[in-house]
């Protein structure tokens, strides 16, 4: 299983049970730092072979290459988390880092489909 979550908190589940599914998980306002933020509404789909390729491939990335690594979460920033047979990996991303811009540009073209 992985998981992004985004500079708002909206969380981004991907998993590959016999499908290959990403789920949208949105900030709700109650949950939000301001009380206000709302990430609008939740989202499944299925991904298509080259799609899930991609994303993952990115991910996997993201937590290899410390470059773009930061030591604690702040605004806008991005965290991934891979569970794989339950050895978690994770990484929290600089908001002003390549891949954590390439894989939001991922994850919004998949869903604006």
């Amino acid at each position: 299983m992985y998981e992004y979550i985004d500079g708002n908190g909206n969380k981004y589940l991907i998993t590959n049970e016999g499908k290959k599914i990403i789920e949208y998980i949105p900030m709700k306002p109650h949950l939000s730092s301001s009380g206000v933020y709302d990430g609008g509404e939740y989202m499944k789909k299925e991904l298509s072979n080259q799609e899930w390729d991609i994303l993952i491939l990115n991910l996997n990335q993201a937590v290899r290459n410390s470059e773009s690594h930061i030591k604690n979460r702040i605004k806008k920033s991005g965290m991934v988390i891979i569970d794989d047979k339950n050895v978690k990996k994770s990484c929290i991303l600089d908001p002003n880092s390549k891949k954590l811009l390439e894989i939001e540009k991922l994850l919004h073209s998949i869903f604006d489909k």
